[in-house]
């Protein structure tokens, strides 16, 4: 009963204040310790035990931080201060032990459990964590001990090359032995301790030895290719397959006795695990050997894809890397390229290539990268197999469906594939389903806190679905990490929020980049600066290497020398010097600006030219990626049918481009359409198709190109519309934000600023 009675009084002592901010202070400073610990461990290359060493020691420490707070500010303070528990201590509950008076176990626990004690007590742990890393280093270097390394027993030396053998293959897979073996020599070829001989130099001695040059590399082979050259060493492997996955085993060898000098195993859950283990093999082997532990941790993995050439995985490996991490597209497509050349039948190669040519618009590499790879699913694992059918279907065929079921199973299988939510986020996103892509997103992230391109794309479907809060909350942690995608996202956003100096400062602090000149352009075009938009766009396009891209810059170009410049001709001049330096048909056919064309050539009245390019847009594409385009031609045919007056045949297309759900722009169709309805005597309707347009963020390349170009003629007409309406607080709403938009434009524009000023005049209720 004495027991339970301390018990109950323990209970109510530790939910007092002064125990719980001690818990926390330690909870605090254990955590800053622990990052010191870990951080410490990663620059000075410490073992990989030194940080888990630490927990446990903060684990054990804990009992006894608690147990002092408990006596000092607890039950033992208060009972030997005022005497308030002796009460309670001389009921026969409360009766201590026979012959142990209480008041001299109080005394001694106080004497045992002081804060002096129990500092003590956490410097003893680090003393004794430093102690131990540091014997452990110094027997490791010394070559002393059962730490030593097999460099500093003088086993190996630095730089020695050592032969890699073939990893024997007992599974019912034949591909996967050949896998294993190049994951374990890229793995290994990391080294910097040691060097790996390579297939050239190994395939010399098979020429001596009157051997066939790409003859396979058994373990027995492999050694007397080592005793030949006077090398040291031999690897060898093996994979076997049990109880329906793989245990991978790998040994070092003498190569002229066949000493074992290390051996060791990892178990694979099935064939996507087994790089994994491959990697944490080869690197206990590099650490075994004696490489330093630091290096050993910065490098990097290559990716788990397959491929037979290992320079080909090199390369695959640095443009994925290119494009996730750098955001680098024009870097990645060489990268991809080169891969291919090494390996044509990599079929994950070229899903990655078209993967990323999607993302930089460039759709008929798209289409052939997806399609090649699509040939080769019979070579590759279930894992590659789904993404590739995944990728295929989501950009070739645009059957989405068939897209989200093949990431889906996938997932179902793996549920932290980084590809596999790659494919599912992007179908979300092109069909529109942005909450899906969020969430999505959001697991990429916690995956890999790395992965630059997932906060990319989850800012841009925060966006997309109008989520303002939490995209700045995206944005500012990109911003914070320097994501390579920062700079754009942030000018996007500030743009959205017609916050316009910001955008500016934001473009030009990345103004290298040609596509943030044209948004420069762009910008100074829609605050009215025609003759430095001129500019702009003339740099830009002096700049550009992509034909189709500077057939857009010319078309974005002469738009606004026809709204805003000199007329018609100069605008038609504009795009006929350019077709003239990039014929159309110097251009992949997906490539070709068929529609954009279309659409310019209609609003500059040339509707025989406009509908010239369509009839050659329909002999030209493909019928099967004919879908690709479906939402831009109907928005070219009703650019034709409003130029000849046919206003309601113009509404049904350009309702018919804002539908369809593989449209990537949101908002691209709802101008021309509010024009199609306000010229067809329908104002309410105009109304409020421009006023949806003006709701609409603007995340994607031809969405903010669409804002601005059409924002400062939304706000002129929305003025007149109102006003006509009788609504004067809403027209002065709309003219006011033209006035502010223009206040610096170019004097051939202030007439209609002067326009809209005197409007606001006349509809202010004070005049």
């Amino acid at each position: 009963m004495a027991a339970m009675s301390r018990l109950k009084r323990l209970i109510v002592e530790i939910h007092r204040r002064s125990l719980w901010q001690v818990l926390g202070v330690y909870v605090v400073g254990g955590w800053i310790a622990y990052q010191v610990v870990w951080t410490f461990t990663e620059s000075q290359g410490l073992p990989d035990w030194v940080p888990q060493a630490a927990l446990v020691l903060l684990i054990v420490l804990l009992p006894v931080v608690l147990a002092t707070a408990f006596v000092q500010e607890g039950v033992g303070g208060g009972a030997a201060q005022s005497g308030a528990a002796a009460p309670e201590a001389a009921t026969p509950e409360a009766e201590p032990a026979v012959g142990v008076p209480e008041a001299d176990v109080a005394s001694l626990t106080r004497r045992v459990f002081t804060w002096r004690n129990a500092i003590l007590a956490c410097l003893a742990m680090l003393v004794l964590l430093a102690v131990s890393t540091g014997g452990y280093m110094a027997l490791r270097t010394a070559g002393a001990g059962p730490f030593a390394t097999l460099m500093s027993r003088g086993v190996l030396e630095e730089r020695d090359r050592i032969v890699l053998a073939d990893f024997e293959n007992q599974t019912s897979d034949p591909l996967l032995g050949i896998a294993a073996t190049q994951l374990f020599r890229t793995a290994l070829s990391q080294s910097t301790a040691v060097s790996v001989a390579g297939q050239e130099y190994v395939a010399n001695v098979l020429r001596r030895m009157e051997r066939e040059p790409d003859a396979p590399l058994d373990y027995h082979l492999a050694r007397e290719v080592a005793i030949r050259q006077g090398l040291k060493a031999v690897t060898a492997g093996e994979l076997i397959e049990a109880g329906g996955g793989y245990v991978v085993a790998a040994r070092l060898v003498v190569a002229k006795t066949g000493e074992e000098l290390w051996t060791d195993s990892e178990t694979a859950r099935d064939s996507t695990a087994i790089y994994d283990s491959i990697d944490r093999l080869s690197r206990r082997l590099r650490e075994r050997i004696g490489e330093s532990l630091r290096t050993i941790r910065v490098n990097e993995p290559l990716a788990q894809v397959t491929t037979s050439s290992l320079e080909a995985l090199q390369k695959y490996s640095l443009g994925a890397r290119a494009i996730q991490v750098e955001a680098d597209y024009n870097k990645a497509v060489p990268l991809l390229l080169e891969a291919i050349t090494l390996d044509s039948a990599f079929a994950s190669a070229y899903l990655l290539l078209g993967w990323t040519a999607y993302l930089g618009e460039e759709q008929t590499l798209t289409f052939e990268a997806l399609t090649e790879a699509y040939r080769y699913l019979d070579r590759l694992t279930d894992r590659e197999r789904y993404l590739t059918i995944g990728g295929y279907h989501a950009t070739v065929t645009g059957e989405h469906e068939k897209a989200i079921t093949a990431a889906r199973t996938l997932l179902d299988a793996y549920p932290d594939d980084l590809g596999g939510l790659l494919v599912l986020g992007a179908s979300y996103t092109m069909t529109r389903q942005h909450a899906r892509a969020v969430e999505i997103q959001r697991r990429r992230i916690e995956l890999d806190s790395t992965n630059a391109f997932a906060y990319r794309v989850l800012f841009s479907n925060q966006m997309s679905l109008g989520d303002y809060q939490a995209a700045q909350a995206t944005l500012e942690a990109m911003l914070e990490n320097d994501n390579p995608y920062s700079l754009n996202a942030a000018t996007r956003y500030a743009l959205s929020r017609e916050d316009y100096e910001a955008a500016e400062a934001y473009l030009r602090a990345d103004v290298e980049s040609r596509r943030t000149v044209s948004d420069l352009a762009g910008l100074a075009r829609l605050r009215g600066q025609v003759a430095e938009a001129e500019r702009l766009f003339g740099e830009v396009m002096a700049r550009r290497e992509s034909p189709r891209r500077y057939l857009r810059d010319a078309i974005r170009l002469a738009l606004m020398r026809l709204e805003l410049g000199d007329g018609v001709e100069r605008g038609i001049q504009t795009v006929e010097d350019a077709l003239e330096r990039h014929p159309l048909a110097t251009i992949p056919v997906l490539d070709r600006p068929y529609a954009q064309l279309t659409e310019f050539y209609a609003i500059a009245g040339r509707v025989d030219r406009a509908r010239e390019l369509l009839a050659e847009h329909d002999a030209a594409i493909d019928p099967s990626a004919a879908w690709r385009t479906e939402w831009r031609r109907h928005l070219a045919e009703g650019y034709v049918a409003l130029a000849e007056g046919r206003h309601a045949e113009a509404i049904a297309e350009f309702r018919l481009a804002d539908e369809r759900s593989l449209n990537p722009c949101r908002s691209c169709a709802l101008p021309p359409l509010a024009d199609a309805y306000d010229l067809a005597g329908e104002p309410d309707s105009a109304v409020a198709v421009y006023e949806r347009f003006l709701g609409e963020p603007y995340f994607g390349y031809d969405e903010l190109h669409a804002a601005l170009h059409y924002l400062p003629s939304i706000y002129e007409r929305l003025g007149a519309l109102f006003e006509a309406r009788g609504e004067p607080a809403r027209a002065i709403h709309y003219y006011g934000k033209l006035v502010e938009l223009w206040q610096d434009a170019d004097p051939e524009l202030q007439p209609r600023v002067e326009a809209a000023r005197r409007a606001i005049a006349a509809l202010s209720p004070d005049t």
